[in-house]
């Protein structure tokens, strides 16, 4: 080719891709970037950068720019301080469907702060020396003191916490070096057992509809169960008088406190036990609560409570026990520390090396986006604040992508409306759905619990993945979506993230992903150090898959790391190739818990290692299918009981808690009626008996047993393998499950799916 051709076809190339390349250009990418150390009346260049997301926002004008085809605001390195939340809100900061990116500059890290970091110069040695007097001899010295009106902080008031309770903003936390401190406590670790119960203060398990279990009799209790009219019906001992299913009036509501004896001297040295407040399972081991004290007989070693727990008090089991908190004499060990609330002080004892001392502030959610499409979220950071991280409503293909939530006195995220609470814990208004008011109760776990086709309008195909949850109040990411009353979905899901020590402040039902709505997804995360629930679900045709679950409901008795329950329309779900290792303590506990009369759930592929005491618990249900499952090290692969004929039957009377569920979903008829073809018959056939539950095509090695309970109440297939010793993993010893070529069970069970393990789990991103 001559030289001069070579030419013409090079340039007529160039003005080609010019040509075809102009309208992309066009179509740009508008920067905006933020700095700590910028001006609020900068251009927003790299040069000269915004000194907030906000006024990025307010550069951005609404993504109103005319010829963007996104818009990207670029946040250098640094910590930005949120005394307000950041608002996203159609039609108010925001009218745009433009995609919109806000994201760290390259591997800068970024900090939405919710809180104050404390200088050194307010941070003192005690000044009052009367008041030092309290600490203990060995620290005394060592304590540190910040007067908080000086630090611009007011520390807000203490709380009850716990299972039947509202969410809300936490009260102020200490942060040291980046690390939750502790309140005062006795003991340091653990419980102390609660002695004799003088009086066990009153309860409410007289609504209707509540949860409740049996108790057991030798205790000298009663067994209650719902039943119409704001009555209860009473199951009492043969040698009571009454007769049985006697119908009483509601058990005691006039708030009273309970009273029971301690052993340990201890309690008798606080000096201010209107203070103390206690935290612990009172009566059952699914139910933790926190209650003030009233007082303390140090002469009869009596402690009388100043509010009810839910359940009243009880001794005698192993969860019955209790820790207390909030008094400076206990300040012993480095990280506690205790508010002052009269003296607006703070007295802590710091690690040895204190680099940081970071105070929450913040009651709102950090972020609020509502009514967007295709917003970004990238590698950003959200600490130290007393509520949330980020609050979505009505939001369509937004991504949380990178981010890490920590240090926060709610959950990370929640996706869907809130409810609003009555201030008063000691009534009992009705709830209603609104966006949340933080600085009010909010508890959407309680509302779908009472209002089961609740739309929260979480919006659809959002996304949360490759994040980073922990050392969170009350629970990881509570993500909702679709509509129950037509079965839509919401296409939500959390991918790829790590959810760990999520309940620092309330224990029960704060799971690490709470997943409700319709069609909703939780792939390759790992949760884990969770006293209580790893995933609590309600709904129908989600998805739960790929991920690695292990050390949860630590704490609890009769609970689960997956727990669901209690409606008979919620169907469809899947669980499946997850790894579920290394749950539970001492109490009983399962993997999978289907809870009281639960149906329609699919466990197929799933890897269980010691975990807890029984892998699947179907209590009283239909239509629960568990294959191509390998379960070891686990004393029952299986649970099976009739609950629905016996102590639990008041949920299937006429007009009872069942038969409104079902019909708030119209089950009679489509969607329902064709979903779930079974559905429509539930009464015909008779729920008292579970139906349709299979077990087949599963690997059970060294099991104490392979079913609990009533074995005719399930359809257990031939084609199930039990063995003793090392079927033919890759290394037993060193927990390596996958199988060798020539393992026993592909002999055994001709056609056995190997679940993929190497496809468990989080992984880090570069």
């Amino acid at each position: 080719m001559c030289p001069g051709k070579q030419y013409k076809i090079i340039t007529a190339l160039f003005f080609s891709i010019l040509i075809y390349t102009s309208p992309v250009k066009a179509q740009s990418v508008y920067e905006i970037y933020v700095a700590v150390n910028g001006s609020a009346t900068a251009s927003g260049t790299l040069d000269a950068p915004v000194n907030s997301i906000a006024k990025a926002l307010e550069l951005a004008g609404g993504g109103s720019k005319k010829g963007v085809s996104k818009i990207q605001i670029l946040v250098r390195g640094g910590t930005y301080y949120a005394d307000k939340t950041l608002e996203i809100v159609e039609g108010k900061t925001w009218n745009s469907t433009i995609p919109l990116s806000i994201e760290a500059y390259k591997k800068e890290i970024v900090i939405l702060h919710g809180g104050k970091t404390i200088t050194n110069d307010l941070i003192k040695p005690v000044t009052d020396k009367k008041y030092m007097m309290r600490f203990q001899p060995q620290v005394r010295s060592l304590i540190r003191e910040i007067d908080l009106k000086a630090a611009g902080v007011d520390p807000g008031i203490l709380r009850p916490v716990g299972f039947g309770r509202p969410m809300a903003p936490s009260w102020m936390e200490v942060f040291m070096n980046g690390v939750p401190g502790q309140i005062a406590r006795w003991p340091n670790k653990g419980t102390v057992p609660i002695d004799s119960v003088l009086n066990g203060g009153s309860a409410d398990t007289a609504k209707k509809g509540a949860a409740i279990k049996p108790v057991e009799q030798k205790e000298g209790l009663i067994a209650i169960r719902p039943s119409e009219n704001n009555t209860v019906v009473v199951d009492f001992k043969p040698t009571d008088k009454l007769k049985k299913n006697t119908e009483v009036k509601p058990i005691d509501t006039t708030k009273r406190g309970g009273t029971f004896t301690y052993n340990d001297p201890r309690p008798s040295a606080w000096k201010e036990p209107q203070k103390v407040w206690l935290t612990g399972f009172f009566m059952w081991g699914y139910a933790d609560d926190a209650v003030p004290v009233q007082k303390i007989d140090t002469i009869r070693r009596i402690i009388t409570t100043a509010l009810p727990t839910r359940y009243g008090f009880g001794s005698g089991k192993p969860w019955r026990a209790y820790y207390a908190y909030n008094m400076p004499e206990e300040i012993d060990v480095s990280g506690e520390y205790y508010v002052d609330t009269e003296k607006g002080m703070l007295y802590f004892l710091p690690p040895d090396k204190l680099k940081s001392v970071e105070l929450s502030v913040l009651e709102d959610p950090i972020l609020e986006i509502k009514g967007t499409s295709k917003l970004q979220i990238k590698n950003i950071q959200f600490t130290c604040s007393r509520g949330m991280g980020i609050y979505l409503e009505r939001t369509t293909g937004t991504r949380i992508d990178g981010c890490t939530f920590t240090n926060l006195g709610m959950m990370a995220i929640l996706m869907g409306r809130g409810v609003e609470l009555s201030k008063d814990e000691k009534t009992d208004k009705l709830l209603k759905p609104v966006t949340p008011v933080v600085k009010n109760s909010i508890d959407i776990i309680k509302y779908i619990y009472d209002n089961t086709t609740f739309d929260s309008e979480a919006g659809t195909d959002n996304g949360i993945i490759n994040c980073i949850v922990y050392q969170t109040g009350t629970g990881g990411i509570y993500m909702s979506g679709g509509n129950r009353t037509a079965l839509t979905r919401g296409n939500n899901f959390i991918k790829n993230c790590m959810i760990h020590d999520f309940n620092r402040i309330e224990k029960t039902y704060r799971p690490g992903v709470y997943i409700a709505g319709v069609g909703n997804s939780i792939s390759n995360c790992e949760i884990y150090n969770s006293p209580s629930v790893a995933i609590l679900l309600h709904g129908n045709n989600h998805v739960i898959a790929y991920n690695d679950i292990h050390h949860t409901t630590l704490e609890v008795d009769d609970m689960g790391a997956i727990y669901f329950g209690r409606d008979p329309s919620e169907r469809g779900n899947i669980v499946r190739y997850n790894y579920f290792h290394n749950l539970g303590g001492q109490n009983k506990t399962m993997a999978i818990y289907h809870d009281d009369g639960a149906c329609g759930m699919l466990v197929t592929g799933n890897l269980f290692y010691r975990a807890g005491t029984v892998a699947g618990f179907i209590g009283g249900g239909q239509d629960n299918n568990y294959s191509y499952n390998i379960i070891l090290n686990t004393r029952y692969a299986l649970h099976i009981d009739k609950r629905l004929n016996n102590w639990a039957k008041g949920v299937i009377q006429n007009n009872g808690l069942f038969q409104k569920r079902l019909e708030a979903v119209n089950y009679l008829k489509p969607p329902y009626s064709t979903a779930y073809p079974t559905l429509k018959y539930y009464f015909q056939e008779g729920p008292d008996a579970p139906q349709r539950n299979r077990f087949f095509m599963n690997v059970m090695v060294n099991l104490e047993q392979p079913v609990e309970g009533d074995t005719t109440l399930l359809y257990y297939d031939k084609r199930n393998f039990e063995t003793i010793g090392d079927p033919g993993f890759k290394n037993y010893r060193k927990l390596d499950f996958r199988l060798k070529h020539n393992s026993i069970i592909f002999n055994e069970l001709p056609g056995f799916i190997l679940p993929p393990l190497d496809k468990i789990g989080y992984r880090k991103r570069d």
